[in-house]
């Protein structure tokens, strides 16, 4: 008789919390649904005052992939954002619909959602496409796209910390087809960042007793880390505020600020959600192995000691993970004849803080219209 009652009051119990998830979930989609007509309605106004606002399936290199195409006066430069990752579209992918107007007050921006991220993934893509020299080549099929399909040649490429990767290839093998470029949290040598890294957590953690952290930086072999170990210092950088900055007066940056797009863009589906945050993230950053290794093994320092163009370094002093100190050495090092400006934010690791925004937007603003 006793068990009859527990398993009924457990059926009941049961029975609340599907209908709470469901009613959450019904709020959760009224919420998505409203958002979105109302970014739909910005969208709309955008275009009626002289603008543009629109999404672009393409076929670059043999695989469908995903552009937002935004700007307040079309008749303005065209802007290319790579978004970090591999495999993390955010913030500047294709969800990111009228989520910056201080951007697009001042250009055309083209917020592209890379191979194997965000809508740009398909289960169906290669490993074998997984690799620096085809995104470069992506990319650079974007932009001969936007100076055929928009008759622009005026283009500057902005990258962050992934991004920085590719847009630093790209702008050393086709400078004249850029204005200007600007990388955000640069990644330079990988590798070197790791030594760097390893000595600053170990001085980190023997300054307040943290044997376990050193009890994990001894079972390291000497780098580059790779796979588990990889993650695991990855993980270590994070937990000494190497990416995410704060302190009394610092407040951590919400890296849901970062993602939040996605939930509410027109532009995703529901299944879009899904490729953005776990199969894009998968297959990018777990099953391509050789596209992590060859990241790693980056060193800009060997392999582009010239840039043609204007360029300008926008790096976190606390960043750890895509090392600020080894960013300076490389802008220092740089041979850049048309101009360089490196601009160090003082609020922030790798993840830009909020107190550094006017700094950046302020940077972004005076190269458009320096070039």
């Amino acid at each position: 008789m006793k068990n009859k009652k527990w398993v009924h009051h457990l059926m009941k119990i049961s029975l609340y919390a599907l209908i709470f998830l469901i009613i959450l979930t019904l709020i959760l989609l009224s919420y998505r649904f409203i958002v979105q007509q109302q970014i739909k309605q910005q969208s709309a106004t955008i275009i009626e005052n002289g603008g543009i606002s629109e999404l672009k399936e393409i076929t670059v290199n043999g695989d469908k992939q995903f552009l937002l195409v935004e700007g307040q006066d079309r008749e303005k430069p065209f802007c290319l954002f790579l978004h970090g990752g591999p495999g993390s579209p955010f913030p500047y992918g294709v969800s990111a619909r009228t989520l910056f107007p201080e951007i697009t007050e001042h250009c055309v921006a083209v917020f592209y959602d890379q191979r194997g991220s965000g809508k740009s993934y398909n289960k169906n893509l290669s490993l074998n496409t997984m690799n620096l020299a085809q995104f470069t080549e992506d990319a650079n099929s974007i932009v001969d796209f936007i100076r055929v399909h928009y008759k622009q040649e005026k283009i500057f490429i902005i990258g962050q910390s992934f991004g920085t990767v590719i847009g630093t290839h790209l702008i050393a093998q086709y400078p004249e087809k850029f204005r200007a470029y600007l990388g955000i949290s640069q990644l330079t040598n990988p590798t070197k960042g790791q030594r760097l890294g390893y000595n600053w957590i170990k001085k980190e953690a023997q300054a307040i007793d943290d044997e376990k952290t050193l009890s994990i930086l001894e079972s390291f072999a000497k780098e580059p880390y790779f796979k588990e170990d990889e993650d695991q210092f990855s993980d270590l950088i994070h937990q000494y505020k190497g990416m995410n900055y704060f302190d009394d007066t610092i407040e951590k940056v919400n890296l849901f600020n970062l993602i939040k797009g996605a939930f509410t863009s027109p532009d995703y589906s529901l299944r879009d959600i899904y490729k953005a945050f776990i199969s894009g993230p998968q297959f990018s950053v777990i099953k391509s192995k050789e596209l992590k290794k060859e990241i790693i093994l980056t060193n800009f320092f060997e392999t582009v000691k010239t840039i043609d163009i204007p360029v300008y370094i926008i790096h976190g002093k606390y960043d750890k993970q895509a090392n600020y100190e080894l960013s300076k050495q490389y802008y220092e090092m740089l041979d850049a004849p048309n101009g360089k400006e490196f601009i160090t934010l003082q609020h922030s690791a790798h993840y830009p803080n909020k107190l550094d925004v006017t700094l950046i937007n302020d940077t972004f603003k005076k190269m458009l219209e320096k070039y």
